[in-house]
């Protein structure tokens, strides 16, 4: 019997013992670093201050609204937004589909390989770079188009792809302009807001033969270059009455 025994247990699978994982102390490695960059960034900003003018306006007038009424940078990604869609949708709508869809990407990529990796697999960085020159170029070539598209007989003053939309439909079935109004400022934008991402994913998945993981990559790079386009154009590249101008071109609020 115990032969037996001796013999299933060599003949058995070995159990392969837990691997020890590496680790990092906070102190000093990780707080070295935050202490660096913290320096770096006060440093860079007491040049910007040295160096760029930025004085103080006049007191608030309840009675005069400043032209361009910019708001705060951290939301000049959805003042921009505002431009070229419904108020609701741009103000609550959007942001909020944002915020829930970041929440579920742990429920959707539940794989735990490659946690805490930067851009997790070797073919992460194509991804990202792949994903931001595609969202950049699209943005950038959508705000000039709703910027400088017009067609003669359209009203004056109105520009872009919802007030075209809207016009035709007018004049094609002879309504009224709030009847027609929700199709060039909420539909259209809703279907370009589903088309880019999607076709984003359809091109990282066929060319990169993506995973889970790599498609929330491409995902969240469409998110943060969307941020940053938006924001650098409310920022430097709308002047008065919002309208596109360079950045040289900047007036101070009147």
């Amino acid at each position: 019997m115990a032969e037996t025994t001796e013999k299933y247990q060599q003949a058995g699978p070995k159990v392969q013992p837990a691997q020890k994982e590496e680790m990092v102390y906070t102190w000093p490695y990780l707080v070295s670093i935050e202490a660096v960059m913290a320096i770096t960034m006060i440093l860079a900003l007491s040049i910007m201050s040295t160096m760029v003018n930025a004085p103080l306006l006049d007191l608030a007038n309840p009675d005069h609204t400043i032209n361009p009424a910019k708001a705060p940078w951290y939301f000049l990604g959805l003042q921009e937004l505002l431009l070229h869609m419904h108020p609701g949708l741009a103000g609550v709508a959007v942001p909020t589909a944002a915020l829930v869809l970041l929440g579920m990407v742990p429920y959707i990529d539940r794989d735990r390989r490659g946690s805490g990796i930067w851009f997790s697999t070797k073919k992460g960085p194509a991804i990202v770079v792949l994903s931001a020159i595609y969202t950049a170029i699209l943005e950038i070539g959508l705000v000039i188009f709703d910027e400088k598209f017009f067609i003669a007989g359209m009203p004056e003053g109105s520009h872009g792809l919802g007030p075209f939309v809207k016009w035709e439909l007018m004049n094609a079935f002879h309504v009224k302009a709030d009847a027609v109004a929700w199709v060039g400022e909420i539909f259209i934008p809703i279907i370009l807001m589903i088309a880019i991402p999607w076709i984003l994913v359809s091109i990282v998945r066929r060319r990169y033969k993506a995973n889970t993981r790599e498609v929330m990559i491409a995902l969240y790079s469409f998110y943060l270059t969307s941020f940053v386009v938006l924001s650098l154009i409310g920022t430097a590249f709308r002047g008065t009455s919002m309208h596109l101008v360079w950045p040289w071109e900047l007036l101070p609020p009147h």
